[in-house]
């Protein structure tokens, strides 16, 4: 899977930033998609600032027209994201949902998180996300993660997810089939210069009843 995601932050005012982003997603059974994403931050207080994004997504079965001549179908996607970052916590609280109006499609995706420390040099994410969507399929995950500093510039993290899909047997009203997986998280952070700094993260995905899989995340993240 190939996911490139390039975003943008100007300021409008002294408490309202703009975002934009140019998000594309590629994965081996050939479905690309293409998303375009506005949003204002808006900061309130300190230490507060809610983010409200819109994207307009293009996915793209990647299928001969004659096989499909729908193959294109569009999304939109609507992100509300309510976060609290103080020295030493960490607090969010967001929901995302899309819909696909070729077939009615559509998911619900809440999350909230926090992080605080353990000790001087550890502290630790915890996240949990619940998911559902219009063909009654639910999903629960937690995740954790814990990241320590090795020195002013270079700081790394380990950790992991645990996460269960609950899906219909056959059809709305049927029983459930849940569907396990689990992942082994790692990656570092490396600050070049204080405008500019460069993050790693590799992700094994282990699924029962189904093929592992890898995941790799390079950032590269700039100040201008």
């Amino acid at each position: 899977t190939l996911d490139v995601n390039q975003v943008v932050l100007f300021p409008l005012t002294d408490r309202l930033t703009g975002e934009v982003s140019l998000q594309r997603q590629d994965d081996p059974r050939g479905l690309r998609k293409t998303t375009v994403s506005i949003a204002p931050v808006l900061v309130i207080g300190q230490y507060n600032y809610v983010i409200f994004r819109y994207g307009l997504g293009i996915l793209d079965a990647g299928l001969p027209p004659a096989t499909s001549p729908d193959e294109r179908a569009v999304s939109h996607g609507l992100t509300i994201d309510a976060n609290r970052e103080t020295e030493s916590l960490y607090l969010n609280l967001s929901v995302h949902g899309e819909y696909y109006p070729i077939d009615g499609f559509w998911f619900l995706l809440p999350t909230v998180a926090a992080r605080a420390p353990l000790t001087e040099r550890l502290s630790l994410l915890g996240r949990y996300f619940f998911s559902y969507s219009s063909d009654e399929t639910l999903g629960n995950a937690v995740l954790t993660e814990f990241s320590w500093p090795l020195s002013d510039q270079l700081s790394v993290k380990a950790g992991g997810t645990v996460s269960v899909e609950s899906v219909r047997t056959a059809g709305s009203g049927s029983p459930y089939n849940n569907e396990w997986s689990v992942t082994g998280i790692s990656g570092g952070a490396y600050a070049v210069t204080p405008a500019l700094s460069l993050r790693y993260h590799l992700e094994y995905i282990g699924r029962f009843g189904a093929p592992d899989g890898i995941r790799n995340i390079l950032v590269l993240d700039a100040s201008f």
